[in-house]
């Protein structure tokens, strides 16, 4: 080993017409004055496989911060490179059996490029029938022995999984992005699987970054009647099972329920239009976003924010539309704030981008009651009704089911105190509410205050307050 040679690689380090050396010195990939990389086996005094075409200046070998090596000619431009983009590699060495491998922070391979040159892949068979065995490639695709399932390697680099559905359409069931495009998935006689000369393909498959693919012997990669993709072991034991087979029933389960449900829904009537309270107030709010409205009955205004978190030098005249302004501005960075009018003896407090009152409406109903409901991101609810500090009712996320079908909650004091007025605008009774009616939780929330909230709740000047950035 020369003294400008190296053991290691490390991330944003560069070969110019140097080596890089396996422990014991069996092996060395070179990049060479004539611009070419190349695997040198000390031990057999033979090249095993080159990278590129000889020129007359030297680019160099790199391992780019972003995962992957790049060998550039003398102009810069790209010769070759190693894979896709993974930050999870730090280093690039080489290893006693001839691997020149990517590594992670504790040393596990995250790609390779194993000792093989293009005359021992170019000897492989095509795989055929139900199964890969040693020594064979993966050309067009091994399908099991029932017709039903077929396993390919795309030009992209991608394995997949394809199930033919009983009216003849072919339906993505498994995928895995593996190896470089162009690369064919093959099955050493080593045992090893390999996308092209990267060894990297069991983990990805089975997604066992930590496992040494050297360490597990593969006899053969098999599809199985039920779709299971199973790899043997030398003795028929299985390595790996995908279990699609367990996941194919689990999804089959999950859609006849979705339609059973389907057709419950369909088959309940259409709520008769004008039976639900005014929704033109709703609408001028337009909360299109995740929000959150709290009912707090007999404070005012102030005390309605200070009690929902707000500090006392935060609280001001606002209106409706400068707290939008405020809580989605032109910068993109989200602004929790609040508004709080009084209809009738409560107090409504709208944030347009917040979620305060479902962390504090247990708080803000001492000595009193609030009511809460939020709608978040992904479109999750959550309503709760508390008094004096405890719960009287409580739907959380999970608990949308049972919002809908106006049943009685899982937590509180009177889980069913709620089910009389879901009942009378007719959930679990009706199609679940279209545009022209409130959001139940809304109309829940307001019929149980006894308060109609109109347009002309929200059209002056009331206090308001902003909570941070979320």
């Amino acid at each position: 080993m020369h003294n400008d040679d190296k053991a290691v690689l490390q991330s944003g380090e560069s070969l110019y017409v140097q080596s890089l050396v396996s422990p014991s010195g069996a092996y060395a990939v070179q990049h060479r004055a004539d611009g070419t990389l190349v695997l040198r086996d000390d031990r057999a005094g033979l090249d095993v496989w080159q990278i590129g075409t000889p020129v007359s200046a030297p680019g160099r070998l790199t391992l780019l911060p972003e995962g992957f090596l790049v060998l550039e000619g003398s102009s810069g431009a790209r010769v070759w490179s190693s894979g896709h983009v993974d930050r999870q590699v730090v280093a690039a060495m080489v290893r006693d059996d001839g691997r020149l491998v990517l590594v992670d922070t504790d040393g596990h391979p995250r790609w390779s490029r194993d000792p093989l040159s293009a005359e021992e892949l170019g000897a492989y068979g095509p795989a055929s029938g139900d199964r890969l065995r040693r020594g064979e490639v993966l050309v067009d695709s091994i399908v099991s022995s029932d017709g039903r399932y077929s396993l390919t390697h795309t030009s992209a680099g991608e394995t997949l999984l394809h199930a033919m559905s009983d009216d003849g359409r072919e339906r993505r069931v498994w995928s895995r992005k593996v190896g470089k495009p162009g690369a064919a998935i093959s099955l050493g006689r080593d045992g090893v699987l390999r996308a092209g000369t990267d060894s990297t393909v069991l983990q990805r498959w089975t997604g066992r970054f930590l496992l040494d693919p050297m360490s597990c012997v593969v006899s053969a990669v098999v599809v199985r009647n039920e779709g299971d993709l199973v790899l043997l072991g030398a003795e028929g034991s299985e390595i790996y099972d995908s279990r699609t087979a367990a996941e194919e029933a689990r999804l089959a389960k999950l859609e006849g329920e979705y339609a059973r449900r389907e057709v419950e829904e369909n088959a309940r009537p259409v709520r008769p239009a004008g039976d639900g309270m005014a929704t033109d107030w709703f609408e001028l709010l337009d909360l299109n976003g995740p929000y959150t409205i709290t009912w707090v009955e007999k404070v005012d205004e102030r005390e309605a924010l200070l009690r929902l978190g707000a500090g006392p030098g935060t609280v001001g005249p606002m209106t409706y539309n400068e707290v939008v302004t405020a809580a989605f501005p032109d910068s993109g960075e989200l602004i929790k704030c609040a508004l709080a009018v009084s209809v009738g003896e409560w107090v409504m407090v709208i944030e347009p981008c917040g979620i305060e009152g479902v962390e504090r409406a247990r708080q803000m109903s001492k000595r009193t009651q609030a009511i809460v409901y939020h709608q978040g991101f992904d479109y999750e609810r959550h309503f709760a009704w508390y008094r004096f500090n405890e719960p009287v009712a409580v739907y959380q996320e999970d608990d949308s089911d049972l919002l809908d079908c106006g049943a009685p909650a899982l937590e509180g004091a009177a889980p069913d105190a709620l089910v009389p007025i879901m009942r009378q605008i007719g959930l679990g009774e009706f199609r679940r509410d279209s545009g022209d009616f409130l959001p139940p939780p809304v109309e829940i929330a307001c019929l149980t205050a006894g308060i109609e909230p109109g347009p002309e709740h929200w059209a002056g000047t009331y206090l308001g307050a902003g909570f941070g950035t979320w």
